[in-house]
């Protein structure tokens, strides 16, 4: 291959300048605070070539083979269900209780299914009901399952291309994954515990540190699912934040390096409904605070990052987390109201990421519509602090510029005018998408208020929300007939300058471009 001289010459001085900047910004940001995670995630034009070199290495296996294992078949899914998007959205109970009774081996079958399943085969690899960067799907799906007709109990591993279970350990039960939460009490009468991992390496492949963001991103988009489709397919399901990390990971065999527990969800029979009950709590403390000497300076850094946020029991120095405060809905945009309602099931396995983006212009209803799914319905809000910001570049009725949602008035508020499609594109790593889609939203964590509260591990939970918020984007599109794409690859400092953002307090964690396309 040949290689130009200036291009020779602008990669030997952009590596120079990395090497230089390197051990300064490490010797400044320590990875054991949210913040230094943040930053040691960050994208940067001087980093942009040490992220290159490290990144080769890893493992790209699209799932666990687990040969020799038997598989426990899964009936083929059965879609019998009709619930609308919105309405289960809406409707959707965030301190849910269960019944104490059996779910259904076919409900099960079609949670999974909706939850990170394959729903497009073809000459590439198959395609799943979760997005994932570069198509590397570094999570994974584990049940344990306590009362599942036609499921022996135990836990099991779910495989995405055979729809079926492998069993893991016979011995497991759910009350084992209750006794690692901080609330033991939110899983009484669950029928299964679904365990959300993620397999480090394959993003680490590509991605180098940028990859632990993409991780928890996607645990995101898968936990997203499988809540929205358990409100279509009659269960109740909860998703708590805290939890000892070590305990769950070894009830899964998994060494919480290459592979940990990132998102926990419970589900089951919806039982009835009662006001949150903390009997059993007990304060959890981050890992690093109770035990310094755990982190290990040999780790590689996403490896690092994790073990940074663990929990442990123990006393003081954290605050246990709470859900969203505010319980109910923000008012429904113009039109939402008896309007047209796609069922879940439809909507996730038709999602798909745009190619292109029309220039027609996205009319401001439809833009509400999918703003208030995203992030009008507190219920569903995984914390308090995230806040949704959008640069507009064709929207009817609304002049180009940025504006942030406001979920209790359901309106955007103007930040400033002006079009921003061009710096928009040059933060965005060049992706010309950013600025041919009609809106790109951005979610934009509020580090500093969610570190105060529950530490370094608030920037795990800023990224599943940040991931949750970004599928109701993509599902909102595919029920309104229009086009989403995930654009996460940016350049943080002057994506945050767009956004006025001082990249410290307010930090810029996802972005999503939305409009008509296909």
């Amino acid at each position: 291959m040949r290689i130009h001289r200036r291009g020779f010459l602008r990669w030997v001085a952009g590596g120079a300048a990395w090497l230089l900047a390197r051990p300064r910004a490490w010797a400044a940001v320590p990875p054991e605070t949210a913040l230094g995670i943040h930053r040691a995630t960050r994208n940067t034009r001087l980093g942009a070539i040490g992220t290159l070199l490290r990144a080769r290495r890893g493992a790209l296996l699209p799932e666990k083979p687990y040969r020799g294992k038997a598989r426990v078949g899964l009936p083929a899914p059965s879609w019998y269900d009709e619930r609308g998007l919105f309405a289960a959205a809406r409707a959707y109970p965030p301190d849910a209780s269960f019944a104490d009774a059996p779910c259904s081996h076919a409900a099960l079958s079609a949670l999974l299914a909706l939850t990170n399943g394959v729903t497009k085969r073809g000459s590439g690899f198959p395609l799943r009901a979760a997005p994932s960067a570069g198509a590397l799907y570094a999570g994974e799906v584990y049940v344990v399952a306590d009362r599942v007709e036609g499921v022996a109990p135990g836990a099991y591993y779910y495989s995405v291309i055979e729809h079926a279970l492998v069993p893991i350990d016979a011995d497991v039960r759910v009350a084992d994954v209750a006794s690692a939460l901080e609330r033991p009490g939110e899983a009484a009468g669950c029928a299964a515990a679904m365990l959300l991992t993620n397999v480090f390496a394959r993003y680490r492949v590509r991605y180098a540190n940028r990859g632990y963001r993409y991780a928890l991103i996607d645990s995101g988009h898968i936990g997203e699912n499988l809540r929205l489709a358990a409100g279509e397919l009659g269960l109740a399901a909860r998703a708590p934040l805290r939890w000892q990390d070590d305990r769950l990971n070894a009830l899964l065999a998994v060494d919480g390096l290459e592979e940990a527990v990132c998102a926990v969800h419970l589900v089951g029979m919806p039982g009835p409904t009662k006001t949150k009950d903390a009997a059993g709590a007990r304060e959890l403390a981050e890992r690093q605070a109770a035990d310094p000497s755990s982190l290990s300076g040999d780790l590689d850094e996403p490896e690092r990052y994790h073990q940074a946020t663990k929990l442990v029991e123990g006393k003081g120095g954290m605050t246990a987390h709470e859900t969203a405060t505010a319980r109910g809905a923000g008012p429904a945009p113009p039109g939402d109201e008896g309007g047209p309602d796609t069922a879940v099931h439809t909507a996730i396995r038709h999602r798909r990421s745009a190619s292109t983006f029309e220039e027609t212009p996205l009319p401001r209803a439809a833009l509400l519509r999918v703003l208030y799914l995203a992030r009008g319905l507190p219920a569903l809000h995984r914390t308090d602090f995230i806040d949704l910001y959008a640069v507009a570049n064709r929207v009817e009725g609304l002049a180009p510029g940025l504006y942030r949602y406001d979920s209790a008035t359901g309106r955007l508020e103007e930040k400033r005018t002006g079009s921003l499609a061009q710096p928009l594109v040059d933060a965005d790593l060049g992706q010309a998408r950013s600025g041919q889609a009609a809106v790109a939203l951005i979610a934009v964590a509020r580090l500093a208020d969610a570190s105060a509260r529950n530490g370094a591990r608030s920037y795990r939970d800023l990224l599943l929300d940040a991931g949750a918020t970004a599928q109701r984007i993509y599902l909102g599109a595919e029920a309104g007939g229009l086009a989403a794409r995930n654009l996460a690859a940016y350049y943080d400092d002057e994506l945050d300058h767009l956004l006025g953002l001082d990249g410290e307090r307010e930090v810029a964690v996802h972005l999503t471009a939305l409009g008509p396309g296909d």
